[in-house]
């Protein structure tokens, strides 16, 4: 006899888009107050008010859960920006300034929310997640800068975005843990700094 399995729900059902919020939300204000080790799944749906079975609708795993709500929180804090001044041909002052008005409230926001991203990191980090994390840098803090470099043949963008990116998310993280010392003004002129490098490097 066949079993009948119900069907998934899908993503653009508004049951399964409430669900997956007070989850998040559940999630994000639990990882606020204590690490991820200390938490359980459920403790986790009881706060959402959902079942368990709803919670494995929309995650893997506690890791899982955790990484999507770090995500959840920068997206809500930081949507995509619109369309900037063009950093090519710009003086390196000029430039260093437009990166700098891009990152420092992006750096600003991970202070403020230091021990929940520190948690998310240390309790969910992966491969993957740290994929999405250089993704969020590249739009967020370095808007042009990598179409910029690939366009004057430095190297393919995906590369572009790996490395500096990628270097420059490992120089925040470990900011954030503590290993390296100064506040967001500061860590922003870093980053600008490095950015403005590369652009430059191929004018």
């Amino acid at each position: 006899m066949a079993i009948v399995q119900s069907a998934r729900p899908r993503a653009e059902d508004p049951r399964f888009q409430r669900s997956l919020k007070a989850l998040v939300d559940a999630v994000s204000e639990l990882l606020d107050r204590e690490p991820l080790q200390d938490l359980s799944i459920t403790r986790i749906v009881e706060a959402a008010g959902v079942t368990r079975p709803t919670f494995y609708q929309h995650f893997a795993d506690l890791p899982d859960a955790a990484r999507r709500a770090g995500l959840a929180r920068l997206a809500d804090a930081f949507p995509i920006p619109q369309p900037a001044a063009a950093l090519a041909g710009m003086a390196t002052a000029e430039m260093r300034g437009q990166i700098e008005r891009h990152t420092l409230p992006v750096l600003t926001h991970l202070r403020a929310h230091r021990d929940f991203y520190v948690r998310v990191l240390e309790g969910g980090g992966n491969v993957a997640f740290f994929e999405e994390i250089v993704a969020f840098v590249a739009q967020r803090m370095l808007p042009e800068a990598f179409e910029i470099a690939a366009r004057k043949g430095l190297a393919a963008r995906d590369d572009l975005m790996a490395v500096l990116a990628g270097g420059i998310m490992w120089l925040v993280i470990r900011w954030l843990r503590g290993e390296i010392d100064g506040d967001p003004e500061a860590m922003t002129r870093r980053i600008s700094g490095v950015a403005t490098t590369m652009i430059k490097s191929g004018s």
